[in-house]
C-alpha cells in the first residue's frame, strides 16, 4: 500500500501527477483512474470538464480582461443578480475575493468596521470555536482552532473560543436531547465573560468540516446562536465555504434550521473549482449603515475578476438547470445510507455522519470507549493512502493530518453528479481500505 502524499499527508512519495479529469474521475500521468470522492478539497460540485464553463471563461477574457474592483462589469452584474436568488433573507450585498480564506478575512473586517460605525469601537473581539477551521490567513487562523495554528501561535489574535456542537465527543459529558444544549449556551456565557461591549462577532461553520470529518449540530443549536447574537449586538458570521452552494442538499447549510446570519461566507463550490473565487453576502441594512457613515471597504486586486464572475454565474446556472442541489440531497441520502449499512460495523469506524453530499467517518481505536488512536499511528494518512490504492480519493480531516489525538477521520464529499455506480465504488473501496489499515494496525 503506498504512503500518503507529501505536502498533503506526511509520506515519502511525490504527490499524484494528474493529467486530466472528467466528471468525477481523475486520470494520472501513469495511467491510473481515481474516483474523486473528495471533490478535490470539497470544491468540484458540478464535476470536471464542462465545456460550457471553458467557453464563458475564454469569452470573458477575450472581451474584458481586468478592471479595478470598485467598477462593475456585465459579468459581475449578472452574478450578483443570480446570487440574490441563492442567499437567504436579506443577505443581498456581495463582496468578492480570490478564495475562502480571503473571504473569511473580509467577513471579520466588515464586522469590526460595522461595530465602529455603530459607535461601539470597544467591540473588537471575534469569538470562534474549538475544532474549527476558517482558512489560512493569520486572522482566519486566529478564529479557527486546529493544529494548523501551532507554528503561528505567538502572532495570532488572542480571541476567545467555545466548544462546538459535537455530540460524539461532547465537551460537557452529556447526551442529546437531555443536555440543555450547553454547546449553544456556551456562547452567551463567553460573551458575558468577555464583556458584551467587547465582542464584535461570532464565527461558526454550520457543520464542522475538515476539522473533525463532518459534524452536523443538534437542531436547536443555530436558532439559539441567532437569538444570543441578536441579544448582545454580536454579528453572526456563517462560514459556508465548504458547505455552501448545495453541498448539504440545501443551497446553504444554515437553511436546514431556517436561520439567517448577518454575514455569510462562500467559496469553493461557488465556481466549482473552475476559477479561484470567494465571497461574502452581507445583510443589506448593515451595508447601508456603513455606506451612510461614509466608510469604504477596501477591495483585493482580483476581487470580482471578470472571468471569475462569468464562471461563477455559469456554474450556478448549471446547478439550477440540472437541479443539482436537489440531486445532492437525493443521491447523498443514498450514499449516507450505504456508508452506514456497509461500514458502521467495521472495527475502525467510530461514527458516520453527514447529510447531502457531505459525509464524514471518524476512526477510533475502541468503538465502545471512543478512544482515538495514538497520534504516531498516523491512521488518517494510512486510510487516505489505502483508499487511493483502491482507486478512491477521500479528503482527510485536519487533526488527523497533524496526528492529533481524537482527530482521525476523513470526508466523503463527491461531486453532485455521481450515481449509484460511484456510490458502490466508494463503499467497496473504503471497505477494502479500512480492512487494509486494520491489518496494518
Amino acid at each position: 500500500m503506498p504512503e500518503a502524499q507529501t505536502g498533503f499527508i506526511r509520506g515519502p512519495h511525490a504527490p499524484l501527477s494528474i493529467e486530466r479529469a472528467e466528471g468525477a474521475y481523475l486520470y494520472t500521468t501513469d495511467g491510473r483512474k481515481v474516483l474523486d470522492a473528495g471533490a478535490g478539497a470539497i470544491v468540484v460540485n458540478i464535476g470536471q470538464g464542462r465545456a460550457e464553463v471553458a467557453d464563458v471563461t475564454r469569452d470573458a477574457v477575450a472581451r474584458l480582461n481586468y478592471i479595478i474592483p470598485p467598477w462593475t462589469s456585465p459579468e459581475r452584474a449578472r452574478l450578483e443578480q443570480r446570487l440574490k436568488n441563492w442567499t437567504p433573507g436579506n443577505l443581498k450585498r456581495f463582496c468578492f475575493a480570490s478564495g475562502g480564506s480571503e473571504s473569511v478575512e473580509l467577513a471579520l473586517k466588515f464586522a469590526l468596521l460595522y461595530q465602529r460605525v455603530k459607535g461601539r469601537p470597544s467591540k473588537k473581539k471575534i469569538i470562534g470555536r474549538r475544532t474549527s477551521y476558517h482558512g489560512n490567513t493569520l486572522a482566519a487562523l486566529s478564529v479557527g482552532y486546529t493544529p494548523r495554528r501551532l507554528d503561528y501561535q505567538e502572532v495570532l489574535f488572542d480571541w476567545p473560543k467555545i466548544g462546538p456542537s459535537y455530540c460524539y465527543r461532547c465537551e460537557w459529558g452529556k447526551t442529546y436531547p437531555g443536555c440543555d444544549i450547553d454547546c449553544a449556551s456556551a456562547l452567551e456565557a463567553e460573551i458575558k465573560r468577555q464583556g458584551p461591549d467587547t465582542v464584535a462577532a461570532f464565527i461558526c461553520e454550520p457543520m464542522i468540516g475538515g476539522a473533525a470529518a463532518v459534524v452536523p449540530p443538534v437542531r436547536e443549536y443555530w436558532p439559539r446562536l441567532r437569538e444570543i447574537c441578536s441579544k448582545y449586538e454580536v454579528l453572526l458570521i456563517d462560514d459556508e465555504v465548504m458547505t455552501g452552494f448545495g453541498r448539504t442538499g440545501r443551497k446553504f447549510a444554515v437553511e436546514h434550521w431556517n436561520v439567517v446570519p448577518d454575514i455569510l461566507v462562500g467559496g469553493k463550490g461557488l465556481t466549482g473549482g473552475y476559477m479561484p473565487m470567494g465571497m461574502i453576502a452581507v445583510a443589506e441594512n448593515l451595508v447601508e449603515e456603513v455606506e451612510h457613515a461614509g466608510k469604504e471597504f477596501m477591495f483585493y486586486t482580483y476581487s470580482a475578476h471578470t472571468a471569475a464572475c462569468a464562471v461563477a454565474d455559469k456554474v450556478l446556472e448549471i446547478i439550477e438547470r440540472e437541479r443539482l442541489v436537489e440531486r445532492a440531497a437525493e443521491v447523498g441520502a443514498r450514499l449516507g445510507a450505504h456508508l452506514k449499512e456497509e461500514l458502521s460495523g467495521h472495527p475502525l469506524v467510530g461514527d458516520i455522519r453527514g447529510t447531502g453530499m457531505f459525509w464524514g467517518i471518524e476512526l477510533v481505536r475502541d468503538k465502545k470507549t471512543r478512544a482515538p488512536h495514538p497520534p504516531d499511528k498516523r491512521v488518517t494518512g494510512h486510510a487516505v493512502a489505502a483508499a487511493l490504492h483502491q482507486g478512491i480519493f477521500v479528503y482527510p480531516a485536519i487533526a488527523g493530518m497533524a496526528g492529533a489525538a481524537g482527530g482521525d477521520g476523513f470526508l466523503i464529499c463527491p461531486p453532485f453528479i455521481i450515481g449509484d455506480r460511484e456510490i458502490e465504488l466508494i463503499v467497496r473501496g473504503l471497505r477494502g481500505a479500512l480492512d487494509d489499515v486494520q491489518a496494518r494496525l
